[in-house]
């Protein structure tokens, strides 16, 4: 398995995902990185701003190339880019 870094991105402001998780393909980082967009979605939409998330997750792999990025403000489908 490889590991991968899930860093969360606010336009130049990045906070680093120092860990990663390891996780067996690329199917199962974009689950993990859909999920993880979801919740993070949810707790904006808690606090009453959902409508201007403009976050994204941003994942590298352990070689440091950037494998999948998910708006989180997508997250409510399967929009993902790779």
């Amino acid at each position: 398995m490889a590991r991968y870094f899930f860093h969360l991105r606010d336009g130049d402001t990045l906070l680093p995902d120092d860990e990663g998780l390891e996780l067996p393909d690329l199917e199962a980082v974009r689950s993990y990185a859909v999920e993880s967009a979801r919740q993070l979605l949810s707790q904006a939409a808690l606090s009453g701003n959902a409508g201007s998330v403009r976050q994204l997750i941003q994942v590298l792999d352990d070689g440091g190339r950037t494998v999948l990025t998910t708006p989180i403000g997508h997250a409510t489908g399967t929009d993902t880019q790779s």
